[in-house]
């Protein structure tokens, strides 16, 4: 009778998990990376003065008020392309 070696099939299952974990890695890092950076350099800020975290933390606000404006003007524009011919 004749053997099954299932070492390569076990190993190939360890691969498709590695993968699949890289896989939600850079998924997480896409779109939380902005996000956390900004945190960071917020906390830093605050270590290093209060007032500088302040200004920097209402410069986010902002930011982020004209990206959700520039948003919904692209979606406004991407709905209404029957307009324009």
């Amino acid at each position: 009778m004749k053997k099954v070696v299932r070492k390569h099939a076990v190993m190939m299952e360890y691969v498709i998990i590695a993968v699949l974990i890289a896989a939600a890695v850079v998924v997480a890092v896409i779109m939380f990376g902005k996000n956390v950076s900004h945190e960071m350099n917020v906390a830093t800020k605050a270590m290093s003065n209060a007032k500088g975290a302040e200004n920097y933390q209402g410069q986010l606000k902002q930011n982020a008020a004209q990206d959700i404006q520039k948003a919904n003007d692209h979606e406004q524009a991407m709905h209404n392309y029957d307009d324009k011919k």
